[in-house]
Formats: C-alpha cells, structure tokens, sequence
C-alpha cells in the first residue's frame, strides 16, 4: 500500500475518527520502535509533555476505563 493510498482512505472518514487514526498511528510507531530496538528513553522535556497532554485529557473528559482500554487492544490485535 503506498501513501497515497493510504492517504486517500484517511481523508474518507469523519472527522471524529481522526483522533482514533492519530492513536493507532503513534501505538503502531511505538511498536515499531520496540521490535526494532530503538531506545525508548524520553527527554525530561518530552517526558514532562507527555504528561501536559494526559492530564489534559484526564481533565477533558478523554479517558476511558482500563478495562474497556485492553478489551479494545484485544479486539484489534488478537
């Protein structure tokens, strides 16, 4: 599958779904980089934003129960 392609198939979905593709993408660079052995250690600046970004969506109401977190991961990965 190329880019465009890809691309493509993006731009079809509602604009709601966009925060789910952003998720899945930065899972699967995580992984990438797990398999790949690329060292994980973050910056403290990145750390720290990091952190910034979840407690916003803590605040925000953007969370979801830890159970309902791994039956998803389940579903999609099993």
């Amino acid at each position: 599958m190329s880019y465009e392609t890809l691309l493509a198939e993006v731009k079809t979905l509602p604009e709601e779904c966009l925060e789910d593709v952003s998720k899945y993408i930065k899972f699967l660079l995580y992984q990438y980089a797990q398999n790949s052995m690329e060292s994980l250690i973050e910056t403290e600046e990145e750390f720290n934003e990091n952190m910034r970004k979840g407690l916003e969506d803590a605040k925000a109401g953007r969370v979801q129960p830890l159970e309902e977190a791994f039956a998803d991961i389940r579903r999609q990965f099993a």
